[in-house]
């Protein structure tokens, strides 16, 4: 059975009268990861889409990294103990290869980033979270856009050359965290007013947990179809009511508000 992930407000198709967001005020979110990599301190990191390696190089945990196509044109091991390197999509990476066995336990810390449709992320997050323990976090780029136009799933650059962020293609990711809202209300989600387009950090994992899976049809058969346009950027902002990123700056703080 589908659930209602839209309540309590109905959602409209067609009217494309989604408000344009303020741009998010807070540190730019590459700064925002080295602030949550000096905070948590991860033993273990996973990153799920690297391209040039800016985030990954901010990690010293001995670190996984899967990309289709890697980019990378920077120092990306630095004080690393090591650095593993898949090129490959993250469905074959979970498919062939287990992370607790190439880092030696549980994931700590995660960044996905990958491929940019709602149901690659969903799978990235449930097959990340089996792969984490209790007191991990597992953060997502991309799903606070400010403005619809960013947001639909096709990649074309002349649907995007009006956005507020020209150019920039956060796909409809945004979908994942209202999704989890309703499929998942076990898990903490804290959001931050990182540019351009936000990050969340989810805790409260329970690598236990099936339900990602069991329901994973109903979630995509749910939202497949809704824009950000038709939902509301502003409701979105609301739902998810984002956080100044100062708070970063604030290790002991932030972690309790993490894992209290």
């Amino acid at each position: 059975m589908t659930a209602d992930v839209t309540s309590p407000a109905p959602i409209t198709h067609g009217t494309k009268t989604s408000e344009v967001m303020p741009f998010h005020a807070g540190l730019e979110y590459f700064d925002c990861l080295s602030r949550l990599h000096t905070a948590l301190a991860p033993s273990r990191y996973l990153e799920i889409g690297v391209w040039r390696g800016e985030s990954l190089q901010r990690a010293n945990a001995a670190s996984i990294a899967v990309d289709p196509h890697f980019l990378i044109d920077r120092d990306i091991t630095g004080t690393k103990p090591a650095c593993h390197l898949f090129q490959c999509g993250s469905d074959e990476f979970f498919a062939t290869h287990d992370p607790l066995a190439i880092l030696g336990g549980p994931i700590d810390l995660a960044f996905l980033d990958g491929m940019h449709y709602f149901e690659y992320l969903l799978r990235d997050v449930a097959n990340t979270e089996r792969a984490c323990h209790p007191r991990s976090a597992i953060v997502l780029h991309d799903c606070l856009p400010i403005d619809a136009l960013i947001t639909p799933r096709d990649q074309s650059e002349h649907l995007r050359r009006d956005a507020i962020v020209p150019g920039w293609w956060a796909g409809d990711v945004w979908k994942v965290p209202v999704l989890l809202r309703r499929f998942r209300p076990d898990l903490r989600m804290i959001a931050f007013d990182a540019p351009p387009t936000g990050l969340i950090v989810i805790t409260g994992l329970d690598p236990a947990n099936t339900s990602l899976n069991e329901n994973y049809a109903a979630m995509v058969d749910a939202m497949m179809h809704v824009e950000l346009a038709d939902f509301g950027t502003r409701r979105l902002f609301d739902l998810l009511d984002p956080h100044p990123t100062a708070l970063l700056d604030d290790p002991d703080a932030l972690r309790a508000a993490l894992f209290a």
